[in-house]
């Protein structure tokens, strides 16, 4: 799987914002001067939902909010997305809306075989999508073609209470089975 992104990575040109990537595959963005690199990782400052965002240009860092990402970022303006499920997987109600938004050409995701696949294809898939989906021996990398893709104001809103409601369905579901 980490050779795939790597391969991946090598190959990529514009403005990519990378959320909560490893070590290593973050270093492999040094070698090419074709990127644009937005780098957020919530392990520089240990926060639960804030996390320092570095820009490559002017290597000066800012703590904020992946639920405000959007005020930082404008619409449209990132080429990629490179993102880890397993630790943004919290947050999906709010990374989901903000990378179609985000985002105008692709978005990888790439998690363990902790984090249900098919659930976050489901989230994906409403807003009319390209998916791609390879497995792999120690996780999977999902590949959204996102130039067709759309938020709308309404939706997205509906999507956000459907996605509270779930999630405290299955917090209530937790505690009756404990």
């Amino acid at each position: 799987m980490f050779n795939k992104l790597e391969e991946i990575i090598k190959s990529l040109k514009g403005n990519i914002l990378v959320v909560e990537l490893d070590e290593l595959l973050l270093n492999k963005f040094d070698k090419n001067d074709e990127v644009n690199l937005y780098s957020i990782s919530s392990k520089t400052i240990g926060g639960i939902g804030k996390v320092k965002s570095k820009k490559k240009v002017n290597n000066k860092g800012k703590t904020i909010n992946v639920k405000r990402l959007r005020k930082y970022i404008h619409k449209k303006s990132i080429d990629t997305i490179i993102c880890n499920m397993d630790l943004m997987y919290k947050y999906y109600k709010y990374f989901i809306n903000n990378s179609i938004y985000l985002s105008n050409k692709m978005i990888y995701i790439y998690a363990t075989n902790n984090i249900d696949k098919d659930f976050i294809v489901e989230k994906y898939k409403r807003y009319n999508v390209n998916i791609k989906t390879n497995d792999y021996k120690n996780g999977y990398i999902i590949t959204i073609d996102n130039t067709k893709g759309v938020n709308h104001f309404f939706k997205d809103k509906i999507y956000f209470i459907k996605d509270t409601l779930y999630n405290i369905a299955e917090a209530i579901g937790n505690i009756l089975i404990s």
